[in-house]
């Protein structure tokens, strides 16, 4: 397996994982991009960026659900 198939692997892994806890309400859907991010980071150890990219799969999934989170993705993605 290529390292780019495993990561795409582990990032469907990873999407499922927190659709998951979103869904059972251990994480919060309410807090901003920011801290969302940080939330994901912190139980993913993940960077930065790859919680930015969760953030916005499940944005895209329509299971982060957000007025906030909806202007804060839109520029970051703008940058």
């Amino acid at each position: 397996m290529t390292d780019k198939q495993k990561s795409i692997n582990e990032d469907d892994e990873l999407i499922e994982d927190a659709a998951e806890l979103l869904k059972t309400g251990v994480f919060k859907d309410d807090l901003n991009l920011r801290k969302s991010i940080t939330m994901f980071q912190r139980r993913f150890r993940i960077g930065w960026h790859r919680g930015f990219n969760l953030a916005n799969s499940l944005y895209d999934r329509g299971l982060l659900v957000n007025p906030i989170i909806d202007v804060e993705i839109s520029e970051e993605l703008s940058k």
